[in-house]
C-alpha cells in the first residue's frame, strides 16, 4: 500500500486532513480482464456541515487524476445537521469521472434527511443506487448493496439473492456491521459510517465509541469474517463536530485483482483497531 496525508485548511483547529490510500483488493474468480481494474470508494461526506468544501475540491482533483473504472459510494452524502445548507451536491459527484459507472447506496443520515429527495440528488448525479439488489456489470463484475441497516429498510435475502457462488462480489453496505451477517458469501465489503471515530482519543477509544454509539465492531481498515473481507473507510466528512482528531479523512484507491491461495485460505476473526492495515488479513 501507499498513501499520502494532505493539511487542508477548513477554518478549524486542528488543520484538517486528508489521506489519499493505494490499496488492492482481491476477489475470487475474476472473469475477463477485470484484474487491474481500479475503483475509488467515497463514503460520509456530509456535505453542508463542517466548512468542507475546500475538502472535496481536493477530492475531485484526486479522482480526476486517477480517472477510475467504477466509483462506489457507501452513504451519508448531506449531512441533517440542523444548521446544514442547500449543497450542490449533484454537481460535485458529476465531476466525478467514473469509465464504467458510478455506484452506491443510502447512509443513515440519508433517511434522516429524505431519503426521496437523497436518491434524487444522486441519480441526478449518474450514479446508480442499489437498495437491497444485486447487478452483474457488461464487464462481468457482480455488485450488490443493500439499505441502510438501521435506519433504512435492509432486506438482505433479496440483496443477496441470485448472487453467484463461485465469483467474487464487490458489496456496499453503508453500515460495517453487516458483515456479521453474510460470512459465507465471497465478498469484498465497502463500508463507511463510523468516520474511523473521527476524534480519537486515548480514553475512551475509538473502537469502545464506536461500538456504544454506532453499535458495530469495525472501525477502520480491513476485518474478515468466513468468505467476507470487509474495508471500513474513515470517510471524507464529519459530523456532530466539526472537526476531526488524530484520525485523517480517506480517499482509498482499490486495484482488482485475483485472491492468492494463501487470502482465500486465510479466515482470522476481523481485526479490531483504530488504524487502517496496508494489507488484507491472512495466516
Amino acid at each position: 500500500m501507499t498513501s499520502r496525508l494532505e493539511t487542508i485548511d477548513t477554518g478549524h483547529w486542528p488543520l484538517y486532513q486528508l489521506e489519499h490510500s493505494e490499496l488492492r483488493a482481491p476477489l475470487r474468480n475474476l472473469v475477463g480482464k477485470l484484474a487491474g481494474r481500479v475503483f475509488v470508494h467515497i463514503t460520509d461526506l456530509h456535505a453542508g456541515f463542517g466548512n468542507t468544501d475546500i475538502v472535496f475540491d481536493e477530492v475531485v482533483r484526486k479522482v480526476q487524476e486517477v480517472d477510475p473504472d467504477y466509483l462506489f459510494f457507501t452513504g451519508d452524502y448531506i449531512d441533517d445537521h440542523a444548521s446544514v445548507r442547500e449543497y450542490p451536491l449533484a454537481e460535485l459527484i458529476s465531476r466525478l469521472p467514473a469509465r464504467v459507472g458510478k455506484y452506491g447506496v443510502f447512509g443513515n443520515h440519508d433517511h434522516r434527511r429524505g431519503i426521496v429527495g437523497s436518491r434524487r440528488i444522486m441519480e441526478a448525479a449518474g450514479v446508480r443506487m442499489l437498495e437491497n439488489e444485486s447487478l452483474r456489470l457488461p464487464d462481468g463484475l457482480w455488485i450488490a448493496g443493500i439499505d441502510d441497516l438501521y435506519e433504512g429498510q435492509p432486506d438482505l435475502p433479496r440483496t443477496v439473492a441470485g448472487l453467484p457462488e463461485d465469483e467474487g462480489v464487490l458489496f456496499l453496505s453503508h453500515t460495517p456491521s453487516v458483515l456479521e451477517r453474510i460470512p459465507g458469501i465471497e465478498a469484498l465489503v465497502l463500508s463507511g459510517h463510523t468516520h474511523g471515530g473521527q476524534i480519537a482519543l486515548p480514553f475512551p477509544p475509538p473502537s469502545l465509541v464506536v461500538r456504544i454509539h454506532l453499535r458495530c465492531s469495525q472501525v477502520a481498515g480491513w476485518y474478515r469474517n468466513g468468505r467476507a473481507l470487509q474495508y471500513v473507510s474513515r470517510g471524507i466528512g464529519v459530523t456532530g463536530r466539526p472537526i476531526r482528531f488524530r484520525c485523517p479523512a480517506e480517499l482509498p484507491v482499490f486495484t482488482l485483482a485475483e485472491m492468492s491461495s494463501a487470502e482465500a485460505d486465510a479466515r482470522p476473526e476481523g481485526r479490531r483497531g483504530h488504524s487502517a492495515r496496508s494489507a488484507p488479513p491472512s495466516a
